[in-house]
């Protein structure tokens, strides 16, 4: 296995994190896994992707109002904007790239179900310190934890199954967390 283009963190940075001699390749193939799906499960909680990436006629339904709000930020640059396949003029909107909000200047993205389009590159270059840390963190969670800890039944049949993320993971990730509204 291979770390995911998505990864948050690397084999060598976990190896360190959970004291392991860098020179043991023994569980190099589970570090990847558990790195995959660690960086899998921080991207959903968080709503975004954290890797820089350009994203080509990203689809938003308008919704009457002066915001746009982008799927990932921060947002480095955008390309273009388009309401019913007609390009917007870049003088119309204004890019808040830390938050990935374009405000459209005296006028409002019209309503509509996916009836704007944006091209536009986000992301981060170099993963946030925090970020890397909630990653190691979610890993070492994983490789410590029992197989019989993903479930346990009681009474009538009922599993209960830990939280994915625990709270002080939670935490760190609050601030890059994407509210869906």
């Amino acid at each position: 296995m291979a770390l995911s283009a998505n990864a948050l963190t690397s084999v060598t940075a976990v190896k360190e994190y959970l004291k392991i001699d860098a020179t043991d390749t023994s569980q190099d193939s589970l570090f990847e896994a558990l790195i995959n799906a660690s960086s899998n499960v921080i991207e959903n909680y968080c709503n975004r992707s954290f890797i820089e990436s350009t994203y080509t006629d990203e689809e938003y339904d308008g919704k009457e109002t002066s915001n746009l709000i982008l799927k990932n930020f921060p947002v480095y640059s955008v390309t273009s904007i388009k309401i019913d396949d007609v390009l917007v003029d870049s003088t119309e909107y204004k890019v808040r790239k830390d938050s990935g909000i374009v405000v459209r200047l005296n006028s409002v993205w019209p309503a509509g179900i996916m009836n704007i389009k944006v091209t536009y590159t986000a992301g981060y270059t170099a993963i946030p310190a925090d970020v890397e840390l909630a990653c190691k963190h979610l890993v070492m969670f994983f490789y410590k934890m029992d197989v019989a800890d993903f479930g346990r039944t009681f009474g009538e049949g009922i599993v209960l199954r830990p939280e994915a993320i625990p709270p002080q993971i939670r935490i760190i990730l609050g601030p890059y967390r994407r509210v869906l509204v």
